[in-house]
């Protein structure tokens, strides 16, 4: 077995519609690398981004720059060129009538519509109360970031959207994963897959670990966790790959997906410092247009 990417940041993976898959990875601070795999396995391409990840949206297989105002369409085309997006009322020129028009023809044409709410600070305003004071005025609108026609557009509006665009509506747009789902709390959790069995837990040693409080004036916590090795099972065709990884375990939490014998095992992580970083549990993707599994 040979690692194929690493990332700063959860790797990203999208299914194309040339059934390639996608990855996207944060090599480094501002280095957003995509690789392109064909349904051989064979790494076919890549696309290099250099930008925040954090003003980048990959959104069902489009690379969206939010700052720069710029997109990608290099999943289906393989063209590492950006294109500008459309910006609609940008300065908010058009009135309430005009913006619900507009709204209407989005939500009846738009394609993978994603609304990005923001807050502009306007010029301090005079109010009599008791003397003359100066308020700071805010100005909240969103940003809706929508495809039609084979391009992408990008809608500033003032008026009230939030009821067209639930958070959870959100999160599954912005999540792209072949192994990862939401649920209602817009948690991210493992897909189960009958390919994966969590066979045992060998616990080696326990250790009393020293947390800090939440915040504040919060005080610190003792916490005890284990030291062991989690045997697991992945089942290939007739095959069975038997894998054998280290974990500290803490029996109270259940922030982990790993079950064994139909019952969570509790929290898996990584590290035995604050923040733990939790380990969901191993994902397994098929698909019949797929040569081999991921």
């Amino acid at each position: 077995m040979k690692l194929l990417v690493e990332s700063t940041q959860p790797v990203q993976s999208f299914l194309s519609d040339e059934h390639n898959i996608i990855l996207y990875t944060v090599a480094e601070k501002i280095e957003n690398k995509f690789y392109k795999i064909n349904p051989s396995g064979e790494v076919i391409d890549s696309l290099v981004i250099v930008d925040s990840p954090f003003n980048i949206a990959f959104i069902k297989g489009y690379m969206i720059n939010k700052v720069k105002h710029q997109y990608y369409k290099w999943v289906s085309n393989g063209n590492r060129q950006p294109f500008d997006i459309v910006i609609q009322n940008m300065n908010f020129r058009d009135g309430a009538a005009a913006q619900q028009k507009q709204l209407v023809n989005i939500l009846q044409n738009g394609k993978d519509i994603y609304a990005d709410y923001q807050v502009e600070g306007l010029a301090p305003k005079k109010r009599t109360s008791e003397g003359l004071q100066t308020v700071a005025s805010m100005k909240p609108f969103a940003i809706l970031t929508y495809f039609s026609q084979n391009k992408c557009f990008q809608f500033y509006t003032d008026l009230n959207t939030y009821k067209y665009f639930s958070s959870y509506d959100m999160g599954k747009l912005l999540l792209t994963s072949l192994f990862k789902d939401v649920d209602s709390r817009l948690n991210k959790k493992i897909i189960p897959s009958k390919n994966i069995r969590y066979c045992y837990y060998q616990k080696l040693k326990s250790e009393k670990v020293r947390f800090s409080g939440g915040g504040g004036n919060a005080p610190g916590f003792d916490k005890e966790i284990d030291h062991g090795n989690l045997y697991s099972d992945i089942i290939f065709k007739t095959d069975t790959i038997r894998l054998k990884e280290f974990f500290y375990l803490s029996e109270d939490w259940e922030q982990s997906s790993f079950e064994i014998d139909g019952k969570n095992i509790g929290t898996l992580t990584k590290n035995k410092e604050q923040p733990p970083l939790v380990i969901d549990g191993y994902g397994y993707y098929s698909n019949p247009r797929l040569q081999y599994h991921c």
